[in-house]
């Protein structure tokens, strides 16, 4: 083939990707409005900038953090990539791996409560969507699926060894090494670098590096057959999670204001110590109605509970307290209680729902030593008679409140760099 005639093919090539791309944004956004709850607007509006969110990790997952020879690590979810209710005490990293390739991973000046490295055939679980375990609404199966692509892990506590500093290094790679060694499996494709934080205020990112030790050269340059697929798989990227997450959802789609636990997930998920589970559910309330959650949390490493939009958004953690985790928590005799409900409640637990009437919830236990977990229970009352229901429940003033937000909202914006 001449310059020329390659050049039309490229050319062609790129020009259908693009094509493909704005294709499958659009039929995204046709399963936005299509929804029943998008008749309103504000629900069609908040749909919306879902697919926003999924279009911001879209291209940073498939172009900005996706070459393996000049490999860099970007954020796989944080809070301009909101989306499958990700966790808001949780830094998500992502790169791009050869398997055949050597990688030194370090981290500097950081402390986190959990660090752990996942390797994945494919950190996009709309690939393992088991439609059938969806259509027998075995929720727990279709989660197991989904994943079920995990090939190694390790983490601190557990295999990672920090040095004196508190900083670390590990090489990724098929062939073994001393200190600090992720084996590489054959069919690994991709890293998933998840730093977790209880002390919002004292604990700090690391700052993370990812260098390629077997392979040297002059710098990536745009190359069009990379370039389309790269086009190509944004649109695939956001048709695909949401989706994914519409079918996910729907086999749920009848139960309110309840919890449930999930099995743990797999030893190679995301630790090589220790159990993790994950729970949620959805709860629906009126103006005048609240949620009390309680739970004897288990002993673990971590824990948290958080909530969502209809659409799979994390609410707002930065301006409200839309989570909590076991370090923020104020416990009672060992057991947590939290309030959900639309204002504030004066009391220390509150999940804010945002104006939500439906939230989504999710809990996990990380790094448990057994692998029985409870599940929260849920009762819905009266917001008039909360004071009845949670006696000897301390009290927290409005001052107190904008106390907490205010330490809130600076740690989120100095964890962001924002």
């Amino acid at each position: 083939m001449d310059v020329s005639s390659r050049s039309e093919a490229d050319n062609a090539a790129l020009d259908a990707a693009w094509a493909k791309m704005c294709d499958d944004l659009r039929s995204a956004g046709t399963l936005v409005a299509r929804d029943p709850v998008a008749v309103d607007p504000t629900m069609r509006s908040a749909g919306y900038r879902y697919l926003l969110n999924l279009l911001n990790a879209g291209l940073e997952q498939m172009v900005f953090s996706a070459d393996p020879q000049y490999p860099e690590v970007g954020h796989l979810q944080d809070n301009t990539k909101r989306y499958a209710t990700e966790s808001p005490d949780c830094l998500f990293g992502h790169a791009t791996l050869d398997a055949a390739g050597t990688y030194r991973l370090t981290g500097t000046g950081g402390c986190a409560r959990y660090l752990g490295l996942t390797l994945y055939d494919s950190v996009n679980l709309y690939e393992n969507l088991d439609r059938a375990a969806l259509e027998r609404r075995d929720f727990a199966a279709a989660f197991k699926a989904a994943t079920a692509g995990t090939l190694g892990a390790m983490s601190n506590p557990g295999g990672i060894t920090l040095d004196a500093n508190g900083d670390f290094e590990v090489i990724i790679s098929a062939e073994r090494h001393d200190g600090n060694w992720l084996p590489m499996d054959a069919a690994a494709t991709k890293l998933m670098i998840r730093q977790y934080f209880y002390d919002w205020e004292n604990e700090e990112p690391y700052h993370i590096s990812l260098e390629r030790l077997d392979f040297s050269g002059t710098g990536p340059v745009p190359d069009p057959v990379v370039i389309a697929s790269q086009v190509t798989r944004v649109g695939e990227f956001v048709d695909g999670f949401s989706d994914y997450w519409a079918a996910m959802y729907a086999a749920r789609a009848g139960e309110r204001n309840v919890l449930r636990t999930q099995p743990p997930v797999s030893e190679t998920y995301a630790s090589d110590t220790g159990y993790i589970a994950y729970g949620g559910g959805s709860f629906e309330i009126g103006d005048d109605e609240a949620v009390i959650i309680e739970v004897t949390p288990p002993d673990c490493h971590f824990w948290n509970i958080h909530l969502g939009d209809y659409w799979g958004q994390s609410l707002d953690y930065t301006f409200r307290q839309t989570s909590l985790n076991g370090h923020q928590a104020v416990l009672d005799g060992g057991v947590f209680r939290a309030v959900l409900a639309h204002r504030d409640p004066g009391v220390a637990n509150w999940l804010d729902t945002a104006g939500n009437r439906f939230t989504r919830c999710v809990y996990r236990w990380w790094l448990a030593g057994s692998d029985d977990l409870p599940t929260p229970t849920v009762r819905v009352v009266k917001f008039a008679g909360l004071a009845e229901e949670l006696p000897g429940v301390e009290r927290i003033s409005a001052d107190e409140r904008r106390s907490m937000l205010d330490r809130r909202r600076r740690a989120v914006l100095a964890r962001y760099q924002r």
